[in-house]
């Protein structure tokens, strides 16, 4: 059906690595520049590859780099702009506000209650970020208060769960020591065990000749090492609209269940841009069961929901995540 390219980004991360300093210091522009000479250059070295339609996704930060790397290759005179049809994103980061629509989330997974709510969209305004909160306003952040405690032990990738952390030890910097103390002194039974295979797995030597790694390059491969990275873009639905002007599809969609980027808030923006519904909501169906939910707009985007996914979604509904992809890219409705 398709290729993949997988791209390990921004340097540092995976099995990545720069010959520079300055290259080792990325940011977001740095980051989609290098994407897309990548990108050129591996097109360049494999040209029966070249007549291909083309498509650029990704997941969670992703939703920052992938619409700017996308219109870099619109922009550009290159072979990838002839055959560049769309991009996909899954629970992507997109806009600042995302994380007012946490509150409205919790209150729908019944999380917060009704009154509290109501008390804090009536304290707060409907902004809950600190950075934007008056210190004087006593009530916004006693309620505040309130919710830290109502969601305090909730794993925020996939609400229902059980919590294992948020995910902290993964976060920090992984050794064969810290996987083993973990796996000794845990009693809880975590879907997120299962990355500790993966730790073995990559740093095995076989392994990595079999992924003509270069030996010397990297010393240990881990999950989510310290990068030298500095955010520089904070809002891309510019680059969505633009896109859609220019024609190209896209397929964003949510897992239900995530915390972390709440699927109220990606289908706000993706209503904010303005488009009229040419699909209404409505279920789509994997195996004759309720795979989620979508909604498709004239400017050839499509919304979906995916039922019980987390963040983010495929890694736990891969079926069906796997066949709505599969539909989106042959252009048949989900």
């Amino acid at each position: 059906m398709t290729s993949i390219i997988f791209l390990d980004a921004p340097v540092g991360s995976g099995f990545s690595y720069a010959k520079t300093t300055f290259a080792s210091h990325s940011n977001d522009i740095q980051l989609c520049d290098q994407a897309y000479e990548f990108m050129r250059k591996w097109f360049e070295s494999h040209p029966e590859f070249v007549s291909n339609p083309f498509y650029v996704g990704g997941d969670s930060y992703s939703g920052v780099p992938i619409p700017i790397i996308t219109q870099l290759i619109s922009d550009g005179n290159t072979c990838l702009y002839n055959h560049i049809i769309g991009y996909l994103l899954g629970n992507p980061l997109t806009f600042p506000e995302e994380d007012n629509f946490k509150i409205r989330f919790c209150n729908g997974m019944g999380i917060i209650s009704d009154d509290l709510y109501k008390s804090l969209f009536h304290a707060c305004g409907g902004e809950y970020r600190s950075e934007y909160i008056n210190p004087s306003n006593v009530e916004c952040i006693q309620n505040l208060e309130l919710y830290e405690q109502c969601i305090d032990g909730i794993e925020t990738s996939h609400v229902l769960e059980p919590y294992c952390g948020g995910l902290i030890w993964l976060i920090k910097l992984p050794t064969q020591k810290t996987l083993k103390e973990h796996t000794r002194l845990s009693s809880v039974k975590c879907r997120v065990d299962g990355y500790k295979s993966v730790y073995y797995w990559s740093n095995d030597a076989s392994v990595q000749e079999a992924l003509h790694v270069r030996k010397g390059t990297i010393e240990e491969w881990i999950r989510c090492p310290d990068l030298n990275f500095t955010r520089t873009i904070y809002d891309v639905r510019p680059y969505h609209l633009n896109l859609s002007n220019k024609g190209y599809r896209s397929l964003i969609y949510s897992g239900d269940h995530d915390m972390i980027i709440p699927h109220q808030s990606t289908q706000a923006w993706t209503k904010d841009l303005n488009y009229s519904v040419i699909d209404q909501w409505r279920q789509w169906k994997h195996d004759n069961q309720i795979a989620g939910y979508t909604e498709s707009y004239s400017n050839m985007m499509t919304f979906a929901t995916v039922k019980g996914g987390g963040h983010t979604a495929p890694e736990y509904k891969p079926e069906e995540c796997f066949a709505m992809f599969k539909r989106w890219i042959s252009n048949q409705p989900l």
